[in-house]
C-alpha cells in the first residue's frame, strides 16, 4: 500500500505509515499524505485525508479515533506531539505520480526544482502520466511539457473556484481539539509524559469526489 509522506522527515519506517493507512480505510478513508514537523517542545504530526464525497469534520474525528492509540504505542512517538487531521482541500497537493494518473484532464499547477525548456512554473491541462513522467498541457505558453515526476517540487490541482488561488487544506474551516488523555488507548500510559493531542479540520463544505 502506497503511503506518501516526508520519509526524509519522518521519525518512524514505512510500517508504521502502512499501519495508519490500513486503520484508516477500515473507516472508509484514504491516507494522502502523512507529515512530520519538529517543534521546540513537540513534534506535530499530520494526516491529510481524503473520501469518495469529500471529507467533513466528522470524517477527521472519526480518523482520529481511528489511530490515536496505535500512534500511542509507537516507541518512536514518546515524546510529546501534536496530530493534526486534515482534508486536502479543493487545490489539493498530488504527491505522487499515481494521484497524478488520477487526476488526468484537470488544470494543474505545477513548480519545478530545474528548468525545462526555459520553464520553471506550469499551469494547465495534465494531458497524461506515462512510467514517472507528466505531460502539462501549458496555458500561457500553449505548448506541452513533458516532465519527470522526481523533478517536481510541487503540484497541486487548481481550484476552478477561486481561478487558481492557492488555499490551505481543510485548515480554513472549524477546528477541534480532542484530548487522548481521556481515551482507552492511554489508560496506563499516563504519568509518562506522553501528552499528545489530536486537532481535526475539514472543509465546512463538502467537498467534491476524488475519484
Amino acid at each position: 500500500m502506497e503511503t506518501p509522506s516526508n520519509v526524509a522527515t519522518l521519525p518512524f519506517g514505512p510500517e508504521v505509515s502502512s499501519e495508519v493507512a490500513g486503520l484508516l480505510a477500515r473507516q472508509g478513508l484514504e491516507l494522502c499524505h502523512i507529515g512530520w514537523r519538529q517543534g521546540r517542545s513537540r513534534g506535530v504530526l499530520t494526516l491529510t485525508i481524503d473520501r469518495v464525497g469529500g471529507v467533513t469534520l466528522d470524517d477527521c474525528e472519526k480518523a482520529t479515533h481511528a489511530v490515536e492509540s496505535f500512534l500511542d504505542a509507537v516507541e518512536a512517538l514518546s515524546s510529546p506531539f501534536v496530530l493534526e487531521v486534515e482534508s486536502p482541500g479543493l487545490d489539493r497537493r498530488l504527491w505522487t505520480i499515481d494521484q497524478c494518473r488520477r487526476f488526468i484532464g484537470r488544470r494543474v499547477r505545477v513548480r519545478l526544482a530545474q528548468r525545462v525548456e526555459g520553464a520553471a512554473n506550469l499551469k494547465g491541462s495534465l494531458e497524461s502520466v506515462d512510467g514517472g513522467a507528466i505531460t502539462i498541457l501549458d496555458e500561457d505558453q500553449r505548448r506541452r511539457y513533458t516532465v519527470r515526476f522526481v523533478d517536481v517540487m510541487l503540484a497541486r490541482l487548481v481550484d476552478d473556484e477561486t481561478g487558481g488561488t492557492s488555499r490551505a487544506p481543510g485548515r480554513l474551516a472549524g477546528q477541534r481539539q480532542l484530548s487522548q488523555q481521556g481515551n482507552q488507548g492511554n489508560q496506563g500510559r499516563q504519568g509518562q509524559g506522553r501528552t499528545p493531542k489530536s486537532r481535526a479540520a475539514a472543509n465546512d463544505n463538502r467537498e467534491r469526489s476524488t475519484t
